[in-house]
């Protein structure tokens, strides 16, 4: 008899583990999607020693029961600093959380709305202004970057 009481407290203590679970992920998602910007992951980005400035340009993010979608910008609208590097340095990216893949395509000048898919990490051998346009896509959704480089050959500022 003893032994039945005892298995309904567990029982009943592993069901309300169970909705306590739900109801933190519940509370958590509905928190996340009220503030997304600062529960996007985090990306990191370098071309040899130098991070360039990059800009988040848009998002589609699911928060469990939620999807928040930013407006994806142009490189037009988007304000971008560039940053001096040499031809054919690497090109580095890094997250917070990790991701499935990442699509990375470039144009040729600031005003230049052409990107085409680059399949090799690196900086372009020729010498000028270049925009890179960085599409990542993770299990919750996808999130799109701009940054721009200046391709010089000598005379770079340290």
């Amino acid at each position: 008899m003893q032994y039945k009481r005892k298995l309904k407290r567990y029982i009943l203590a592993a069901v309300m583990l169970v909705l306590a679970t739900y109801a933190t992920l519940f509370i958590k998602d509905t928190v996340d999607a009220m503030n997304p910007e600062k529960s996007l992951p985090i990306i990191s980005v370098s071309i040899g020693y130098n991070p360039p400035a990059v800009v988040r340009a848009g998002y589609t993010w699911n928060f469990g029961l939620k999807t928040v979608r930013a407006p994806y910008l142009s490189a037009a609208d988007v304000p971008l600093m560039t940053t001096d590097c040499y031809p054919g340095e690497h090109i580095a990216v890094d997250f917070s959380a990790p991701y499935d893949f990442i699509t990375l395509y470039m144009a040729e000048g600031l005003a230049n709305d052409d990107f085409r898919q680059v399949y090799n990490m690196q900086t372009p051998m020729e010498e000028g202004v270049y925009v890179f346009k960085l599409v990542a896509n993770f299990k919750e959704g996808d999130i799109v970057y701009y940054f721009a480089v200046n391709v010089k050959t000598q005379n770079l500022q340290p």
